[in-house]
């Protein structure tokens, strides 16, 4: 992890992430089931390289506790010198929610009250009343300042809503460029999408952006132009993406033009 972080920095780009899946099944281990705990892994990428930006992406915060969820994520903020980013989503793998034993349907719900109840405690308020949480006279620390920026994962229009309410950054899978402009209406967050980088083959789905240098540039400012405000990108390998991420930095980004 800190190869990588460091491999980052000196290529230009501006932060790390780490994502989160609390638990999987057999259908659903070998595709998410080899995550480590996002907050402990970038507390220790903290620790060890500097000059970074980090952060979630995303925290499942429909499956936490949002008085730990504000805490942990407030003591990041501070010890990494201001550097964090809360990535929050609600999560999509129903057998997930099952296992942990938290309710599926109400998944979204949770996440809105979750959100409500940090935003409370960051915000030094003490009490709060909703169908999950309530309490009074409540003091939660660290008050680190700023508090780290917000970014609200999913595409649906329920995490539309919950972005412009929430969130300083929208974070979508993929390239919904049709969304960017009707949020960025009366709205003043950004929008920076997740997106997988493939080269030198075509992937035929939805989310991933594929094939030549050239070809991935060109895809990228398509989106920048619509609105995206950055990126943030995906890459595999088993030196972790550092290969995949040196061909970008010198093969896509300078053929940017919106960059």
């Amino acid at each position: 992890m800190a190869r990588v972080a460091e491999a980052a920095r000196e290529l230009g780009y501006d932060h790390v992430w780490a994502g989160e899946h609390l638990v999987a099944d057999s259908t659903s281990a070998e595709r998410v089931g080899r995550s480590l705990d996002p907050i402990a892994s970038l507390a220790w990428v903290a620790g060890r390289v500097e000059g970074i930006g980090m952060g979630t992406s995303i925290v499942l915060v429909s499956m936490h506790h949002p008085f730990r969820v504000a805490r942990e994520a407030r003591t990041l903020q501070l010890l990494s010198g201001g550097r964090f980013n809360l990535g929050v989503g609600v999560g999509w793998n129903e057998a997930e929610f099952r296992l942990a034993g938290y309710g599926f349907s109400d998944r979204g719900d949770r996440a809105d009250e979750a959100l409500g109840v940090i935003e409370a405690l960051w915000a030094g308020k003490p009490s709060f009343h909703g169908r999950f949480w309530s309490f009074d006279d409540a003091f939660s620390y660290p008050r680190s300042e700023p508090p780290p920026p917000i970014w609200i994962g999913g595409n649906s229009a329920r995490a539309l809503a919950r972005a412009r309410r929430y969130g300083a950054v929208w974070h979508p899978n993929g390239l919904p460029e049709e969304q960017f402009a009707p949020l960025k209406a009366g709205w003043d967050g950004r929008i920076v999408p997740r997106v997988p980088i493939v080269f030198d083959r075509e992937v035929d789905d939805w989310y991933t952006v594929s094939g030549s240098e050239q070809a991935i540039a060109a895809r990228l400012d398509q989106a920048l132009a619509a609105g995206a405000d950055g990126f943030l990108l995906c890459f595999d390998g088993d030196d972790g993406g550092v290969a995949q991420m040196g061909r970008f930095a010198a093969e896509v980004r300078p053929r940017l033009l919106h960059g």
